[in-house]
């Protein structure tokens, strides 16, 4: 039977491609495509990515992904298994390598232990504490109320900046200066991510290049988003992608691993 890897590398050789090649059309790093060709699923990334990853990679090779991502799931419960026998084995092992240590009662010590009894039987005298530390006793007492006037004063100032930093009123200063909130343009138009599958997507405002979105979304998931003018939508999976705009949902180019459109201008239109 044939394991993760072997299927996908089989699949990417039969296709006649490099994995540099599959890694700019999946836009995964090539890394992590050699990682799973060579069935090494530990890598630093949350489990959510890796499974996005892998069924993108599988889709993209025309290989089953619901099969690969089972076999992916056996993997893990296997590892789990694994991991508790080889602990098993090294407790035995240990338990094994533990020696009794032998201790040989000491024979004709009645004096030693006489004495021991004596010393239990004698009453303990108890030494001042200013005497311990060969210090006057007037002293010993104006260092201790000293001392309980110094944690006193630590305890107002701990409360008196617990108070100051949990007041709803703070103080004003001239000197700062209002920074004004960030609000929606009012040209901004909606439109909504539908994972038909797993997918990741990136999504970016082309005016500004600024960032709106970038994850993984997990089958039958939906993300609604907002902007002004133009976006790129990348996309690992054309298929497990489609857009909602207005009243009409819209698939994604399946030759194309991203689009460019303005919803704005698709609302007008409808």
């Amino acid at each position: 039977m044939q394991s993760i890897g072997e299927r996908l590398e089989e699949a990417r050789k039969r296709k006649g491609i490099t994995v540099r090649e599959a890694s700019e059309a999946t836009k995964i790093r090539g890394e992590y495509l050699n990682n799973f060709e060579s069935n090494t699923f530990k890598m630093n990334l949350p489990d959510i990515y890796v499974r996005g990853f892998l069924r993108s990679y599988a889709n993209y090779l025309k290989v089953n992904s619901d099969k690969v991502i089972t076999d992916y799931n056996a993997h893990l419960l296997g590892e789990g298994k694994s991991s508790r026998r080889d602990a098993r084995e090294f407790l035995g092992r240990l338990e094994l390598q533990q020696q009794p240590i032998v201790t040989e009662e000491p024979q004709n010590t009645p004096d030693i232990e006489d004495d021991a009894h004596e010393i239990a039987k004698e009453p303990s005298e108890s030494v001042p504490i200013w005497e311990r530390f060969n210090i006057d006793k007037d002293v010993a007492i104006k260092i201790g109320i000293a001392a309980g006037l110094a944690l006193v004063l630590i305890i107002a100032i701990i409360w008196g900046f617990l108070a100051f930093m949990g007041s709803d009123d703070p103080t004003t200063d001239s000197n700062l200066t209002e920074t004004p909130a960030i609000v929606p343009a009012a040209n901004a138009a909606a439109f909504t991510l539908i994972a038909n599958d797993d997918v990741r997507v990136e999504v970016k405002q082309v005016d500004g290049d600024i960032p709106l979105f970038f994850a993984v979304l997990p089958k039958g998931q939906e993300k609604e988003l907002r902007a002004t003018g133009s976006v790129r939508v990348n996309y690992s999976d054309a298929n497990a992608l489609s857009i909602r705009i207005g009243s009409k949902t819209y698939k994604m180019q399946s030759d194309r691993s991203s689009i460019r459109i303005t919803p704005a201008n698709i609302l007008k239109q409808q």
